[in-house]
């Protein structure tokens, strides 16, 4: 898959502990655990934000910590910008330890799980109506999302569930009709597809494109606890029977490093994907058109949502003031900044601009109802490393495994 940062190394594991450690060790807290944080009377509170993104993030954020005081006269927000989101977590417990470490971050959900579990961050449920943060701007499948076992963790900044791209000449070409909405469908059309260096599909053996499967059969891995469910195996069986039938291919295959090198040298006609299709093909191939729809049924509707909020750090210095700082990040201003950059507010009043500034998007709007979270386990690099080991192990090395021996070996793994 082609989204930025999806691997989490071992020193993030020890990090986290080295977390732990020393939140449990040191800091002047008041009687409900959170630091005063709130200096002299008449005197502002500084919440620290910390990011890894682009420099247009930067100056967005940056615009937004200098108009904060119109709205929270008591708060002054400062801006740190990290190279990478390994760099942040080695810097994080030398950051703890030095009393100079965010109040709070942005944070994807595709790892986010990991990290609530270890306890890093601070439920926010206690705080919101302290906080004056009305919570009922976002929808609630954006806050369920961020909502681990009953307690909210994050407010959520954008949202966009996962996709389904066709090579929209290739399908003109091709005779075909009405887009499929099924997956019986996309395997007729693969077949029609098919030709020459072409496949009728991409299948990125990658636990994103995977996980959108198994959800359109009604499946997901329950963190951990329903990794070889029937559901699941249902669709892997089909994965590898479109493989076995030749209908397939797997970038790795090609030389490719992801999906979307495979779609934008029009190696592939169908794939899995998101958002991200749309600024990648504009430079790797301005000519190719795309159409973009909902995942298609296996049995239900399902697919991911790629979500990112902002997260409020447990060691934080002020909880309540890096809430409303984290709040006010998602602001009209900020999220409609945030918009122009490709992102879907996770704010409902806006998202509907989104999608009249992205029409080849309007498809996906519905899927914004149903789309849920990865539900990966907390040991979500081992998880996603074994998940791919055994599906190239099936399809590149001839393991001979099937989809039921496949999922059970890694069920007991995390049990």
């Amino acid at each position: 898959m082609g989204k930025v940062n999806r691997k989490f190394s071992a020193m993030l594991v020890l990090c986290l502990a080295l977390v732990v450690g020393l939140t449990a060790c040191g800091g002047n807290k008041s009687a409900d655990n959170t630091d005063n944080g709130s200096g002299d009377a008449g005197e502002k509170v500084t919440v620290n934000f910390g990011f890894w993104g682009t420099a247009q993030d930067l100056e967005i954020y940056q615009k937004a910590a200098d108009t904060i005081s119109e709205q929270y006269p008591e708060l002054e927000l400062k801006i740190k910008q990290y190279p990478s989101s390994e760099q942040f977590w080695n810097t994080l417990p030398g950051e703890i330890a030095a009393g100079v470490a965010p109040d709070f971050i942005k944070m994807s959900n595709e790892g986010a799980y990991e990290y609530i579990n270890k306890g890093l961050f601070s439920p926010i449920d206690e705080l919101v109506q302290a906080a004056g943060v009305d919570m009922s701007r976002f929808p609630d499948a954006s806050k369920k999302i961020w909502n681990v076992d009953g307690k909210q963790y994050g407010v959520p900044n954008s949202d966009m569930p996962a996709m389904f791209f066709i090579n929209e000449q290739m399908w003109k070409d091709a005779g075909l009709g009405e887009y499929p909405t099924t997956w019986d469908e996309v395997i007729e059309a693969a077949k029609v597809l098919n030709k020459g260096n072409v496949k009728g599909i991409i299948v990125n053996l990658d636990a994103f494109h995977i996980t959108n499967y198994v959800k359109s059969f009604g499946g997901g891995w329950g963190n951990g606890e329903t990794i070889n469910s029937p559901e699941n195996v249902k669709a892997l069986e089909m994965i590898i029977d479109m493989y076995d039938e030749g209908l397939a291919v797997t970038p790795k295959s090609l030389g490719f490093g992801w999906d979307g090198e495979v779609f934008s040298n029009e190696q592939g006609a169908m794939s899995t994907g998101g958002y991200w299709y749309k600024g990648y093909l504009k430079d790797a191939n301005p000519d190719l058109k795309m159409v973009a729809i909902p995942v298609p049924k296996g049995t239900t509707n399902g697919s991911t949502m790629s979500s990112d909020a902002y997260m409020v750090l447990k060691d934080a210095k002020n909880k309540e003031a890096a809430l409303k700082a984290a709040y006010y990040m998602t602001n009209d201003d900020t999220q409609t900044a945030f918009m122009e950059l490709g992102f879907n507010p996770a704010v409902s009043s806006l998202s509907e601009q989104y999608f009249e500034k992205n029409p080849e998007f309007k498809a996906l709007q519905p899927a914004l109802e149903y789309s849920t979270d990865y539900g990966y386990p907390t040991d979500t690099k081992r998880f996603t490393d074994e998940l791919v080991k055994e599906l190239e192990g099936l399809i590149l090395g001839g393991s001979g495994k099937t989809a039921q021996q496949i999922l059970d070996d890694i069920q007991g793994q995390f049990k």
